[in-house]
């Protein structure tokens, strides 16, 4: 293979993979080789392509005393605001149509609903209530500053998963650093 025709196959997998990685960010380098069906060797090669050219980050967590590479767009830093695609709420439910309610459930979990859940107030730490914002089939929601802190969000890798009309928010694996490349 020439040289050329290695760069247009570098570029052609480098524009898959940062797809890959704007659609799905904070995948590790594993789980990426899974979801694109690829050697690691092969997202290893895209991976130092594209962070010489400053198109993607990575993280390092320590989760469970291990450290772990994951990997985002240039662009995406930790956020405020959490956004769930409507059509994984019941949003026709008036439930989600004023106010959210975000509970402190334990030291690793954030519980959010659409109403004042009478079994997450007796547990958590403590709630916040907050507006809803609806905005392209997303529901928008600012995390309350008591949130972020409590939790460390800016310094913590976070997990969003919808549990029937309810949200839960997984807080887990400290950020040990951002780094040019896993070494």
């Amino acid at each position: 293979m020439t040289e050329r025709n290695q760069n247009k196959a570098g570029k052609k997998s480098d524009d898959l993979l940062l797809d890959t990685i704007e659609k799905n960010s904070g995948l590790s380098q594993y789980e990426l080789a899974r979801k694109l069906n690829w050697h690691s060797g092969h997202v290893d090669g895209s991976i130092r392509r594209l962070l010489k050219t400053s198109r993607i980050y990575i993280r390092v967590l320590e989760r469970n005393g291990r450290h772990v590479n994951l990997v985002y767009p240039k662009d995406q830093k930790p956020s405020k605001v959490l956004e769930v695609p409507t059509e994984l709420l019941k949003v026709a439910n008036p439930v989600w149509n004023d106010h959210a309610f975000f509970y402190a459930l334990d030291s690793s979990t954030i519980g959010v609903s659409g109403r004042e859940f009478p079994e997450w107030k007796e547990v958590s730490c403590f709630l916040e209530k907050v507006p809803i914002q609806k905005e392209d089939g997303r529901i928008v929601l600012q995390i309350p500053e008591n949130f972020w802190r409590f939790y460390n969000l800016d310094r913590k890798h976070r997990v969003v998963s919808v549990n029937g009309n309810n949200i839960l928010i997984t807080v887990s694996g400290d950020i040990v650093e951002e780094k040019e490349y896993p070494s």
